[in-house]
């Protein structure tokens, strides 16, 4: 399945213009506000940027032609903004951590944040595997945001409808995420999990780590 869903096929016949002019539009249903497990909720950052892993900012009314220049001033944490989509394989959670680890750099990260947030990514890469099948993309994105540093890991492991089986599968979440959660509350972070929403499918899992100089309290 295409990650933005079902597709109209390319040979479905357009609608004739009396047709598109007399054609009542559908209602869209309110999306209803995610639901998170974990110690906290997103903090800071638009729903789409946190729970749909190729929406960064909204998309605009008309677009600009030609298109703006990228940004061509100097790396810094606060520019700090990457998406890696990856295969569901072994060596994935690997290639995802020296990836970071090249951006942590680039951006000058503070040496007290690199080596918990280099596992961080490595630790909810491996989480996202295990929840997305072999053939399978997981996507994994590492923003600044103010003092912390924000890892979300997107799997397409959908939510269950059935209550049991939806209980069951959230226990073994925890179960995988022991270390991204000591790891977050070690560092005054908060983490958690819960449905994406349309058009992605499956769930986004996060965590954040806190610059301990920053969380350190004012004498």
């Amino acid at each position: 399945m295409h990650p933005y869903g079902h597709l109209v096929p390319l040979d479905t016949p357009p609608l004739s213009g009396v047709a598109m002019l007399q054609k009542t539009p559908t209602p869209v249903p309110a999306k209803p506000a995610p639901t998170w497990t974990g110690n906290g909720a997103p903090s800071g950052l638009l729903p789409h940027a946190v729970v749909a892993p190729f929406a960064f900012q909204a998309v605009p009314r008309f677009t600009q032609c030609p298109p703006p220049p990228p940004d061509l001033t100097e790396p810094s944490p606060a520019k700090l903004v990457y998406g890696l989509t990856l295969p569901s394989a072994s060596e994935t959670p690997t290639i995802a951590q020296e990836a970071a680890e090249v951006m942590l750099e680039v951006h000058g990260v503070e040496e007290e944040l690199m080596d918990p947030a280099l596992l961080l990514v490595y630790e909810l890469t491996v989480h996202a595997c295990r929840f997305t099948g072999a053939g399978e993309l997981v996507q994994v994105v590492i923003r600044r945001n103010g003092d912390a540093l924000q890892v979300t890991a997107h799997d397409t492991h959908a939510p269950h409808a059935h209550r049991r089986l939806a209980a069951a599968c959230d226990e073994r979440r925890r179960g995988s995420l022991s270390d991204v959660r000591e790891l977050s509350e070690r560092h005054h972070g908060e983490w958690g999990f819960g449905a994406a929403y349309p058009p992605a499918a499956g769930v986004c899992t996060w965590a954040t780590l806190v610059n301990p100089r920053a969380s350190r309290p004012t004498p």
